[in-house]
């Protein structure tokens, strides 16, 4: 049978159920692309690009949610900003001789799924459905939670390819949760998305709740936590702490998020209080510490003084898309890597650090254009949350608040190009907006 024939309400279910299909595998695709990645056929990589692209292709052909929908539906006030990013992206590409493949592997590094935003932006997004989003991303990430514990109990160290490399096989070094990712800090990460998801659902639809179900969902949190504390993820904790703590700043005239600044206050005495029991009787822990804290051995600290310098090249509008930090600029051997400090690992296959490659790479210019990007997000999801719909106000104070986590977590690492992780910023921005554009539909029709 022909697919795009469905009656609009079927081909909308059918794509909706695909991108929950997209969202659990991308929560284990790096099992096997980087953990069994010698098992498997290389190709399985793909799989995410392969189904988005095929959603992507399906919605805009279909008749009745594509075509001569499109324009309509896409529009919102987000367009101008992202689309001022983008051409300033491509006029630095033109600027500095960017080869084309390279560029557009560069900025598809920041932009990881905007393609899942424009699909969502197409379809009609039912509260049911979101709610079943929300808790198949819940459990899974108490499974791998649950996987995670269990991995520092037995001690099973992170999925390494190189064993010689490894310091020390101890907890809090080489023994952290991992759970299905590559790394403790990707765990990390998507462990925040289902407690930041849990905790605005408990808040939002508290009244709707029934104590056995509080319960349940406090239970949860609990396991989650204790994977977040045992994957030794600082900058996880971090990210955690500020968006909490900044969400309550920007709505402290509202009694209730002032729960928020309590927690953010909260979590970071426990954060000071386990770091230093941490260190004290963890070795492996304060080993990993102290070469964190040896400046001239810390690659980190290098990578950020090598790309300062390359800054210098072109302070204004940056090197290019794709020249310094992105994966692409690894992948394509950029000239500026000769740059790079000499004590930095010779397998390494990005700065581990988002905020300074979109610095380097797009420049002044380039840096404001993508803070103003994230502001007029911002600015739409707060005037969102004065909605007295929960669900309205749920989707959009998680976006506002994952959105700061991710930006915070983007400082210290590359989360902002890690599919796992990215993948719930662009959604959830996405079914947010497709809300916006609903509301005001309904507005203007009454």
């Amino acid at each position: 049978m022909n697919i795009f024939s469905y009656p609009k309400e079927r081909a909308n279910q059918l794509a909706l159920t695909l991108i929950l299909a997209l969202v659990v595998w991308t929560s284990i695709v790096l099992l096997f692309t980087r953990i069994w990645s010698d098992t498997f056929p290389g190709v399985i990589g793909y799989v995410t690009e392969g189904l988005l692209l095929l959603i992507l292709g399906y919605v805009l052909f279909h008749p009745d949610i594509g075509r001569k929908h499109i324009f309509k539906k896409l529009q919102n006030p987000i367009n101008f900003a992202f689309l001022l990013f983008i051409g300033f992206a491509l006029i630095s590409m033109f600027i500095n001789n960017v080869p084309l493949a390279q560029g557009v592997l560069g900025v598809r590094a920041i932009f990881q799924f905007i393609l899942l935003t424009i699909i969502v932006l197409l379809l009609d997004i039912p509260e049911s459905w979101v709610k079943r989003l929300f808790h198949v991303i819940l459990g899974m990430a108490v499974i791998q939670s649950i996987v995670g514990i269990g991995q520092v109990i037995l001690g099973v160290p992170l999925p390494l390819t190189d064993m010689e490399g490894r310091r020390s096989v101890s907890i809090g070094e080489e023994i952290r949760a991992f759970g299905f990712m590559d790394s403790s800090n990707t765990l990390a990460a998507f462990i925040i998305v289902a407690v930041l998801l849990t905790v605005l659902y408990i808040f939002m639809y508290r009244s709707q709740l029934n104590r056995k179900s509080k319960i349940l969902y406090i239970v949860l949190l609990s396991i989650l936590m204790i994977a977040l504390t045992l994957t030794f993820s600082r900058q996880a904790f971090l990210a955690l702490i500020g968006c909490f703590g900044l969400l309550g700043l920007l709505f402290r005239k509202n009694k209730a998020f002032k729960i928020m600044l309590i927690s953010s206050a909260t979590l970071l005495v426990l954060f000071i209080v386990g770091y230093g029991l941490a260190m004290i009787f963890l070795e492996g822990f304060a080993q990993r510490n102290l070469n964190t804290f040896d400046l001239l051995r810390n690659y980190r600290v290098l990578m950020i003084l090598s790309g300062l310098m390359v800054f210098t090249f072109n302070p204004i509008f940056g090197v290019g898309p794709g020249m310094f930090g992105s994966n692409a600029a690894f992948f394509f051997n950029s000239p500026f890597h000769e740059f790079m400090m000499d004590d930095i690992p010779d397998d390494m296959t990005t700065v581990d650090n988002n905020a300074l490659y979109v610095f380097v790479e797009y420049g002044i210019i380039g840096t404001i254009l993508f803070l103003y990007l994230f502001f007029r997000i911002f600015k739409l999801m707060i005037s969102m949350a004065e909605s007295l719909s929960p669900a309205v106000l749920w989707i959009s104070v998680f976006v506002l608040a994952f959105g700061i986590a991710f930006l915070l977590m983007g400082t210290l690492s590359t989360v902002w190009e890690n599919q796992p992780i990215s993948i719930f910023f662009w959604l959830f921005l996405g079914i947010a907006v497709n809300w916006y554009n609903r509301g005001k539909t309904a507005a203007k029709e009454t």
